[in-house]
């Protein structure tokens, strides 16, 4: 059984060698996708012992996690595992992050800093449960669907074909998961998050690749949901606001002009948003039923 551990690494030079070293003990081969760093990165990763795919720009997160997934394909990994490259990671619970997989218990291992009561800050802790609350709507739920520290079946590593090049990747993971119907398991992790130095996303702008992710996931498989539903009720509103129109013309033999467009409006945006979920909810069946064919 051949395992990988797959590192993502942008502007890590302070901690890569030692967590390649560290790695080294429980995988067979160590890989670190350095995403377009500007110091010494890649050569300390090399010095280390582990081979270096190199982003000649910084690409973003999820760029990084799409080469893992592409190298562990090329290089016929059974088991995969990722995890940070600035020691917030223990690489010693590697065997207990792939266990499951190994074991053929799982295809998806996610390391849960919540199964177990462990330090995180409170504005990371709220993030994190927010950005939970979102993954949850259209994937499995995990206490932690934001974890780097997860490990992947050869299965996994084939059918995951990833699209996101933000931290939204975490996410459309998940999300991707449920549709193929991979088993998703979790162990109990312990994080640090004391490091000074390491390259951090503002928390802000995280969310918001997440979300935005999250939607546009949600939107493109579930277009009825996405865009139906709001049209229906938009719609309806409309044949509402419509009726009082009529009624109130009767009664007072004026047309209430602000009701009246109003009545327009909600109609013409409803009829826009239900035609939208019923073409790509038929473009996405066409499309299905082809890739069966093929």
């Amino acid at each position: 059984m051949k395992i990988i551990a797959a590192i993502p690494a942008h502007n890590e030079e302070a901690t890569i060698g030692s967590v390649v070293l560290r790695a080294k003990k429980y995988v067979d081969k160590v890989i670190v996708v350095d995403d377009g760093s500007t110091d010494d990165t890649a050569e300390i990763a090399e010095l280390a012992g582990s081979e270096v795919v190199k982003h000649k720009k910084n690409k973003g997160y999820g760029a990084a996690i799409k080469s893992c997934f592409g190298t562990a394909r090329k290089a016929g990994a059974d088991v995969m595992v990722i995890m940070d490259a600035d020691w917030q990671h223990n690489p010693g619970e590697i065997e207990m992050v792939i266990k499951p997989v190994k074991k053929g218990e799982a295809d998806i291992v996610i390391g849960s800093r919540f199964l177990e009561e462990t330090y995180i800050p409170a504005y990371r802790k709220f993030g994190m449960r927010v950005l939970n609350l979102f993954t949850h709507i259209s994937s499995d739920r995990v206490s932690d669907t934001q974890s780097g520290f997860r490990a992947y079946s050869r299965k996994a590593i084939s059918e995951l074909k990833l699209e996101s090049e933000s931290m939204g990747i975490g996410s459309e993971i998940l999300m991707k998961a449920k549709n193929k119907n991979l088993i998703i398991k979790e162990v109990p992790i312990k994080t640090r998050h004391d490091i000074k130095g390491t390259s951090s996303m503002n928390p802000v702008s995280h969310g918001f690749s997440v979300i935005s992710t999250i939607i546009r996931f949600i939107s493109i498989q579930h277009p009825l949901l996405f865009y139906g539903f709001p049209g229906a009720v938009a719609v309806i509103a409309g044949l509402i606001l419509g009726g009082k129109t009529m009624n109130m013309f009767n009664i007072q033999r004026e047309l209430p002009v602000g009701i009246a467009l109003m009545t327009v409006l909600f109609i013409i945006v409803g009829m826009v948003l239900s035609s939208m979920g019923i073409i790509l909810y038929s473009m996405i069946g066409i499309i299905e039923r082809s890739k069966e064919k093929e």
